[in-house]
């Protein structure tokens, strides 16, 4: 009996110890190519392209605005920036000279976590993360 507890015990540490999602790592190309899973097809290619990056970080074309209460920005139109105060703050701070990735792609029930890298002027660096399901993420 003592002994079965134990095992029970050891098993539960294991199953809650696991990580919810998994990040996927690679090059930049193979993740690109990461699929979602739900009812609509986009990868996580299209999510990096929907985010309009370029504008928001490089040109700075957009301004990036950030939720007061959560602290997340809209990209586009299909993706929220998940990490957008902490951008927000990365921005005013370092600049950006370059943007490279997905670093990482977690694929969520129906949607993607992609992750992006910005490079500031002094070499800072800082992952983006970028969540879309493939719907417009501002309206409803």
């Amino acid at each position: 009996m003592r002994h079965s507890f134990f095992l029970l015990l050891g098993l539960l540490v294991l199953l809650g110890c696991k990580p919810a999602v998994e990040t996927l790592r690679g090059t930049p190309t193979e993740l690109s190519l990461v699929q979602s899973t739900g009812e609509r097809g986009f990868s996580a290619g299209d999510v990096v392209t929907w985010a309009q990056l370029d504008d928001h970080f490089r040109d700075r074309t957009v301004k990036l605005e950030v939720g007061q209460a959560d602290g997340k920005a809209l990209l586009g139109r299909l993706v929220l920036l998940e990490n957008g105060a902490e951008a927000s703050d990365f921005l005013k701070a370092h600049g950006c000279v370059q943007i490279s990735g997905p670093k990482g792609v977690r694929k969520l029930q129906a949607a993607l976590e992609v992750e992006v890298e910005l490079t500031g002027k002094d070499g800072q660096k800082f992952i983006l993360i970028l969540k879309s399901d493939g719907t417009p993420a501002g309206e409803g």
